[in-house]
């Protein structure tokens, strides 16, 4: 798969949702649960599958795995020009200085990479699709 992204220390391969093709992964996507919060990370789409829904998709199903886990809030962390994607998954703007509180959550919350990207979240038992 062709991406560029930013090196994560603390993934787990088996947080990750994979899509797949004929021809092989296509895109994959994380999720981590920890208590009653979750935080979604490592959204990859194959440069040429993109503006085909698969991020959507994953972005859904990770949603919906959090939701059967009975998680109240997920966060994301994302670059200004993805934050109208994680809007239609019903994610909003949230405060910056709750990173703080999220380090144990994941280290992307810590990371020095993660300063210039926004933080968002959802209230997963108010949130609707709006894509």
């Amino acid at each position: 798969m062709r991406v560029s992204r930013p090196l994560r220390s603390d993934s787990v391969i088996t947080e990750y949702f994979v899509a797949v093709s004929a021809q092989g992964i296509v895109g994959c996507a994380a999720v981590r649960k920890q208590d009653n919060l979750g935080y979604l990370y490592g959204l990859a789409v194959d440069k040429s599958w993109r503006r085909k829904g698969i991020g959507h998709t994953l972005t859904q199903k990770r949603l919906d795995w959090l939701r059967a886990q009975d998680v109240a809030l997920a966060f994301v962390m994302s670059m200004f020009w993805n934050v109208r994607f994680f809007k239609k998954h019903g994610f909003s703007l949230t405060n910056k200085g709750t990173k703080l509180e999220l380090k144990g959550l994941h280290n992307d919350f810590s990371d020095c990479w993660s300063t210039r990207s926004s933080l968002l979240v959802v209230d997963l038992s108010l949130s609707t699709l709006n894509i």
